[in-house]
């Protein structure tokens, strides 16, 4: 990775390689938790890496960070977008907070000038529900103001392809989605490139079905279990164009995913093919959930077994 990236800045190449090296070993229930590491190539984390560069801004592993969705992407969280802003506009001042049931906020424009007032009712309380979130950005180009409410906050988690960081980021997720948009109206040269990496992350067909259904589809394994939910819901959604192209698509992934295992099951040179697939049904495993090194394992412990019978 060093010779690839030899042209960059040394530190910030060694902040990328060791945060490779995180997500290459990070675990989870004992298994590693980012499964997609091995499929991506160094030239294709290099490539990440320069595209980031090409932005004035590095992939730290903190405000950018990698994730997978069919291929290798970059997030860039609020902090990018407004460094992003900053190297072009260096006087900039980023003012922005969550708005909670309960409390106050009023603002108003008066010659240019934003004025604004934000009253918390109870910063303690662990309770509280966003119920929206404003952004303001002053600097020598003027003075800005943007504001998101729960329905907006609605449609961008729905629409997001990365539901699980929604869920344990919620109020992180809600800034990034204030700061973004005030970037995004006001400084769109600024944050152009940011801001098209980041949209391979939304799919706005979601917001046409329930979230139930969505997690539903995800979560299939089988063309069977996509069938079950296409009778269950086949009359009950609302946007019936769109369900089909989400269980289209998902069956596709499922083929592939199929498709993968079954080459590695047959790569193993095991004679009988449907009864090793009996052999892992009765220990209730499914070759769709393993991985390379799982299969291969039991495919010599089922050849062991084969010429002991």
């Amino acid at each position: 990775m060093e010779e690839l990236l030899k042209d960059y800045d040394k530190k910030r190449v060694d902040v990328f390689i060791n945060y490779l090296e995180e997500l290459k070993n990070e675990l989870k229930d004992g298994k590693p938790k980012n499964w997609w590491f091995k499929s991506v190539s160094k030239l294709e984390f290099a490539g990440a890496f320069k595209k980031v560069a090409s932005e004035g801004l590095f992939i730290d592993g903190d405000t950018v960070t990698l994730n997978y969705l069919k291929k290798l992407v970059v997030t860039y969280d609020y902090h990018a977008y407004q460094n992003k802003v900053k190297a072009v506009h260096p006087d900039t001042i980023f003012d922005f907070g969550l708005v909670y049931e309960g409390d106050k906020f009023s603002f108003s424009k008066e010659s240019g000038r934003v004025v604004y007032n934000h009253e918390i009712s109870n910063p303690f309380n662990t309770e509280r529900v966003i119920i929206g979130a404003y952004g303001v950005i002053k600097n020598k180009t003027g003075e800005f103001l943007e504001t998101i409410s729960t329905t907006d906050i609605k449609k961008m988690q729905k629409s997001s392809k990365m539901g699980y960081i929604w869920k344990e980021w919620f109020d992180r997720m809600v800034l990034k989605s204030i700061v973004k948009r005030i970037c995004k109206v006001h400084f769109k040269d600024v944050v152009k490139g940011l801001e098209e990496e980041d949209n391979e992350q939304y799919d706005m067909d979601l917001i046409g079905l329930d979230e139930d259904i969505i997690e539903s589809i995800e979560n299939c394994k089988t063309i069977d279990d996509l069938s079950e939910i296409y009778t269950e819901n086949n009359l009950k959604v609302k946007d019936k164009k769109v369900f089909m192209k989400k269980l289209s698509e998902k069956k596709e992934s499922i083929k592939k995913v199929i498709n993968e295992k079954l080459a590695i099951i047959e790569s193993c040179k095991i004679k009988n093919v449907a009864s090793f697939l009996k052999y892992l049904e009765d220990q209730k495993l499914n070759y769709f959930d393993m991985s390379k090194s799982e299969i291969i394992d039991k495919a010599e412990n089922y050849d062991i077994l084969e010429l002991n019978v």
